[in-house]
């Protein structure tokens, strides 16, 4: 009998479990292979952002870091010209209202000093309302000349006269100190002279936006209560002329045109005074670098006629943002020092 011939090919009964574990480990591997790669493209993602982000940080930094240099620049060449103009007064003291090519009531000049421009501005005190003189008629005038009514008007005169006056008697009666407790300021009024036109700040009623339009107004450092009227800047002019004043009209045809009682101008020389100026002057120098790179320097000088010719009485930095480059500048704008500072007395 034939036997049957046997085959070539065997059938491993644990072949299929083989076959089946090496599916799930090359499975396995696939998965981790896949969240290898997701890990590599996640750290290489986050890798590109840091990297991003200190680009920006390097260049922000660096702008800063130009800017700074650029207003250090500013900041040095205005105090060099402050110094510079404090010298040009003392050479060339003021009279008739000028002080050799400058003007004393606050029109600027300008000029260069290598590639910046300057703006430089002198202020006779004696233009200005002295906060600590000036009567409630004076002090109501101005109110009622930055259009406020005239019952807030007499209310805040009132209220710098109260807060300089020695006393807890107001003008209008009663305790001045319970007033303040009620306005909700606990130092109560100062009860003496201010010391800079910032401590308006702590009269009842003057608000931040109003003692910004009081500040190119008033002074401390004149002699007297009443105010030049040859000499007044542009804004205290304005203001004493009233709201029917127009604001684009010329300074010296504004001037010519104010109608003031005597009591606001005339200075009667005694013995207690000694003088009709006060000799004192306000010195402001902008220097503009490009762009934000801008600093102005304020100072306020008083002549002695002893040298070394005058004594700074302030000297301070002023808010970049309100004050720029006034008249801008010209093919013939001369240069600072040499040019339209003369140092040399004539």
């Amino acid at each position: 009998m034939q036997q049957p011939v046997a085959s070539s090919f065997s059938i491993n009964p644990l072949e299929p479990a083989r076959k089946a574990r090496t599916c799930r480990a090359l499975n396995k591997m696939g998965k981790e292979d896949g969240f290898a790669i997701l890990a590599v493209i996640i750290v290489l993602s986050l890798l590109a952002v840091v990297a991003l982000l200190l680009q920006k940080s390097v260049t922000t930094d660096i702008r800063l870091a130009s800017h700074l240099v650029q207003r250090t620049k500013a900041e040095a060449l205005a105090d060099g010209i402050t110094r510079l103009a404090i010298r040009h007064l003392v050479v060339n003291p003021p009279s008739g209202g000028r002080s050799g090519a400058f003007r004393l009531d606050g029109v600027p000049a300008t000029c260069r000093t290598g590639t910046s421009l300057a703006s430089i501005t002198f202020i006779s005190t004696d233009g200005q309302i002295n906060l600590n003189l000036a009567s409630q008629a004076l002090l109501e005038r101005v109110f009622n000349g930055i259009r406020l009514a005239q019952v807030e008007s007499t209310r805040l005169a009132q209220n710098i006269i109260d807060f300089r006056t020695v006393g807890d008697q107001s003008i209008s009666g009663g305790s001045k100190l319970e007033a303040y407790r009620q306005a909700g300021l606990r130092l109560g009024p100062k009860n003496g002279h201010f010391q800079s036109v910032g401590e308006l700040d702590q009269v009842i009623g003057i608000t931040g936006p109003l003692l910004e339009q009081l500040r190119p107004l008033m002074t401390v450092h004149s002699r007297f209560s009443i105010v030049n009227p040859n000499i007044m800047s542009w804004p205290v002019a304005l203001a004493l002329a009233g709201p029917s004043a127009l604001a684009s009209q010329d300074l010296d045809i504004l001037r010519t045109r104010l109608i003031l009682s005597s009591e606001f101008t005339n200075v009667v020389k005694t013995r207690s005074t000694g003088s009709t100026i006060s000799n004192t002057y306000l010195v402001r120098v902008t220097v503009d670098q490009g762009g934000e790179a801008r600093f102005t320097r304020e100072a306020v000088i008083q002549l002695t006629g002893n040298e070394p010719g005058m004594i700074i009485v302030q000297w301070a930095e002023l808010d970049r943002r309100l004050h720029g480059i006034d008249p801008p500048a010209t093919e013939s704008t001369p240069s600072c020092a040499g040019g339209l500072l003369s140092l040399d007395p004539p």
